[in-house]
């Protein structure tokens, strides 16, 4: 699943788009927000984890340009498109380095190319696999950045992925799978039906604790190589 934010205070503009965005990628669930004022944004900004924003540069109570410099002071990362009818305040944008624009006179054209410099970027930053859950899960397909992954645990003929959020899907694969692929080169087997993010572990003992407070079992067989894995990690990003 894939999270974006849409500002623009012109009446439909923003779920003109968000219809648009579900179009062009029919494939992946796309979740949109969509704000008439920048308040109403900010207020939800903090508390939400948007893959990019969308944002309408001529707005009369906070243009896009200050808008997106209270985002960065959030997360100077996320990827950020800017919405505008004027081609003359273009040029202004660029010093705020964002993603790209897309011109309401040009939507259609414009901003299936916007989605895909987006997805770029989302996947350069953080590799991304597309999972399609089980038919009994309801068979939708996602998006679903590796970094947000918690663990993978085997269940039955088919694999849980459980996610920073709380949220979780079951996908009819064997667990073996995620381990060859080179995406999950950060996980480690921590027993014979369960593989963990090395990024999300706080603690290693006869039980990984992640930083969420979830608990997990280690098998003693596995205990040293996960402590050997770990170490080697937090080596590695820490240098």
């Amino acid at each position: 699943m894939m999270r974006f934010a849409i500002v623009d205070d012109e009446p439909n503009v923003p779920e003109q788009i968000a219809e648009m965005l579900k179009t062009y990628v029919p494939d992946v669930q796309i979740e949109t927000n969509c704000f008439h004022q920048p308040s109403d944004f900010l207020e939800m900004y903090c508390s939400c984890n948007y893959d990019a924003v969308f944002l309408d540069i001529d707005m009369p109570a906070i243009n896009g340009f200050d808008l997106s410099q209270k985002i960065y002071e959030k997360n100077n990362s996320v990827p950020i498109v800017y919405i505008t009818s004027r081609d003359d305040l273009i040029i202004h944008a660029f010093r705020y380095k964002p993603l790209g624009f897309v011109r309401k006179q040009f939507i259609a054209s414009e901003l299936p190319y916007a989605l895909t410099t987006i997805l770029k970027e989302i996947n350069r930053k953080s590799p991304s696999i597309t999972i399609t859950e089980t038919r009994f899960a309801g068979g939708r397909t996602y998006c679903i950045q590796i970094e947000k992954i918690t663990f993978l645990e085997s269940e039955k003929h088919n694999v849980k992925i459980q996610l920073l959020t709380g949220e979780s899907y079951t996908v009819r694969e064997a667990l073996s799978y995620y381990l060859n692929l080179p995406e999950f080169k950060d996980f480690v087997l921590i027993n014979s039906g369960t593989m963990v993010n090395l990024a999300h572990i706080k603690l290693v003992n006869e039980t990984i604790s992640l930083k969420n407070g979830t608990i997990l079992y280690v098998s003693r067989r596995k205990l040293q190589s996960v402590l050997d894995a770990y170490l080697k990690y937090i080596g590695r990003v820490l240098i």
